[in-house]
């Protein structure tokens, strides 16, 4: 291990203190699966969760390098808020430990997909793929407008319907049925996690401008405000309703358009 990896590194780097957070993804899916076909895999369902609590570290990691790598702000967000500059750390020796837990994370996918089939392998090719894309490449998921949408699918309805898949797995096929079900189940978790998500961007607005991240609340919220402040200053059904109405509209028609782009692109 690298000198400058010790605990207190790996717990700010990985953000472990969250990762608990994602049993809880896996007793709702292992309950809906229940609710399915009355029974569950527990071992399937048990190699899913290793995938995405190792998974979620790496991502973790991989978000404080490239936020770092890709940060225009050099000065105050690279230097004194990300913590490869806050605490000195080596940039490539971040950038691969995040590609260990990756390699590891990968070995209970592998042994998951050995117990079932190839079919489960997309799930996972393409939680990989937002993952890694979330702050890699040169267009990264979260310097765009639907990253809020993509983050809450992914996590508070993707991860349930693998728990269903794996668990159904040789019974009986994933039908669209039992799709539109875990979705309907997964749609309060979903609603709050995009808001919570909502809430986070709208708190790094000043900085990802500095940094040229254009998210959902740098876009359309402070444009929506600008038109209501009027009706929360005088409540006139004649003078400012219909302003306050025209500003939600904006949100009502880039709501369903960001979100539909961010499901099928």
């Amino acid at each position: 291990m690298p000198k400058w990896l010790n605990w207190s590194v790996f717990y700010e780097l990985t953000e472990i203190y969250t990762a608990p957070l994602n049993v809880m993804w896996f007793i709702l899916g292992a309950a809906i699966v229940q609710y399915h076909v009355h029974t569950v895999d527990w071992i399937n369902v048990g190699l899913c969760l290793a995938v995405v609590f190792i998974f979620d570290l790496a991502v973790n990691v991989a978000d404080n390098y490239y936020d770092y790598l890709h940060a225009h702000d050099r000065e105050d967000y690279a230097q004194k808020t990300n913590p490869i500059g806050r605490l000195h750390l080596p940039a490539k020796g971040v950038f691969w430990l995040a590609w260990v837990l990756y390699a590891v994370a990968a070995i209970p996918g592998i042994v998951l997909v050995m117990r079932t089939g190839w079919s489960v392998a997309v799930f996972g090719v393409v939680g990989y793929l937002i993952g890694i894309f979330y702050t890699a490449g040169p267009h990264p998921i979260n310097a765009t407008p639907v990253s809020a949408a993509v983050v809450a699918l992914a996590i508070a309805f993707g991860i349930q319907l693998t728990c269903v898949y794996v668990s159904i797995y040789g019974q009986q096929p994933l039908s669209w049925s039992i799709v539109g079900t875990t979705f309907l189940l997964c749609m309060p978790l979903t609603l709050i996690f995009f808001t919570v998500q909502l809430a986070n961007d709208t708190s790094d607005r000043d900085e990802d401008i500095a940094n040229h991240r254009y998210t959902l609340a740098v876009i359309l919220l402070p444009v929506m405000w600008r038109g209501m402040r009027p009706f929360f200053a005088i409540q006139d059904k004649r003078k400012t309703f219909m302003a306050m109405v025209k500003s939600a509209s904006l949100f009502f028609i880039a709501y369903p358009v960001l979100f539909a782009l961010g499901t099928w692109l």
